[in-house]
């Protein structure tokens, strides 16, 4: 079985490479693959393979459904896409995707799983992972945070395990590709310690029931 996954940034990827290598030390004849863009960008009005591509995942997100609809027709896979609504209803958010795969006739099977509000909810989830790979994370800014709430999430993060919280953080990154950089080492420390079948977030579990739905078929 061949995972193919559409991420909207390096963070995430490095989350689910991640999450995939665990999967695979309990299960046999699994492969995938992190496709990683550099933002989430924004629909297109005109969906060609003529376009330009961009970098940014909403933008490219036909071109690429129909370049891995086309090479994996012929095997065992699935296109998975991850990726944040941040202020987006997540439903409607949904519909618009699920319409970009319809119209780009998408054959292979495919699925869209939204992080609520962005992906650093997942690593919220996990309070024994956060506390394993920061161990003086501070756990009344954890406690605080509602799961899967749409409230700046990674910021929430920040205030729990960097020193100084998120406004010592952004004073110190003078760009989001700085800040970018601490997100990744967040999703690669918790992300190892993360328990995949114990976690508080629903868009995680979501997304992990998706990945056994297609292992479960595929046995």
């Amino acid at each position: 079985m061949h995972f193919q996954f559409l991420i909207e940034d390096q963070s995430s990827a490095a989350l689910i490479e991640i999450l995939m290598r665990k999967i695979m030390l309990k299960k046999e004849n699994i492969t995938f693959d992190c496709k990683s863009f550099k933002g989430i960008g924004g629909f297109t009005k005109r969906r060609t393979v003529k376009e330009t591509k961009s970098g940014k995942l909403l933008n490219d997100l036909a071109i690429y459904l129909r370049g891995f609809n086309k090479s994996l027709q012929y095997i065992s896979a699935v296109i998975i896409v991850v990726l944040d609504n941040d202020n987006r209803n997540t439903q409607e958010f949904l519909v618009e995707l699920n319409q970009v795969a319809r119209e780009n006739m998408i054959v292979v099977d495919h699925v869209f799983c939204i992080a609520v509000e962005e992906v650093e909810a997942w690593l919220l989830g996990d309070e024994a992972a956060i506390l394993s790979a920061y161990p003086l994370a501070k756990l009344q800014q954890l406690h605080e945070y509602v799961q899967d709430s749409i409230c700046g999430t990674w910021e929430v993060l920040a205030d729990v395990v960097y020193p100084g919280g998120v406004s010592k953080l952004k004073r110190e990154c003078s760009t989001y590709f700085e800040i970018g950089k601490y997100k990744c080492e967040w999703a690669q420390k918790i992300g190892a310690y993360m328990d995949i079948e114990s976690n508080r977030s629903p868009s995680f579990n979501y997304f992990i029931t998706e990945i056994n739905k297609r292992l479960s078929a595929g046995c």
